[in-house]
């Protein structure tokens, strides 16, 4: 794991050093008054740090044994079944609406909170999905998908 980490961290490091070599080249502005490159300086001067503390970490680990091939099919077999769901969100946000098709998401990603305290899981599924909406179609007047009740 050590090894992957460090070829993450040098990997990231370059991306960040190529966002700051790029930033450099727009108008930088002050704190009051930022210009286009402000932000992508920054942020990718944070990326570099958070990148070379990954990298340094990956350098002082120890070699641990290969990983076991079942855990590692169990974890491929998760993002997998992430993206499925993604997919299928995207595809049930016209149909569905966007509060149902959000808490349906959330309540399959609280799967395991599911089996064990179904209030908490639902309470936070709805929750989530509410409060984006509430965030977004309320406040912020972002036009999303309604689903079958339309207002």
């Amino acid at each position: 794991m050590a090894r992957r980490d460090g070829i993450a961290a040098l990997v990231m490091l370059l991306g960040a050093g190529a966002v700051v070599w790029e930033a450099a080249k727009l108008p930088f502005g002050v704190v009051r008054n930022p210009g286009p490159g402000f932000v992508p300086w920054w942020v990718a001067l944070v990326l570099a740090a958070l990148s070379a503390l990954l990298g340094v970490q990956a350098l002082r680990a120890r070699p641990s044994g290969p990983p076991a091939r079942s855990a590692e099919r169990r974890q491929w077999g998760r993002v997998a079944g992430l993206l499925v769901a993604l997919g299928v969100y995207v595809a049930a946000l016209s149909p569905l609406g966007y509060p149902i098709a959000t808490f349906l998401l959330v309540l399959l990603m609280l799967r395991p909170m599911l089996r064990r305290r179904p209030g908490s899981a639902l309470g936070l599924a709805a929750l989530a999905a509410g409060g984006s909406y509430l965030l977004f179609a309320v406040w912020l007047s972002v036009p999303l998908p309604p689903g079958p009740w339309r207002y």
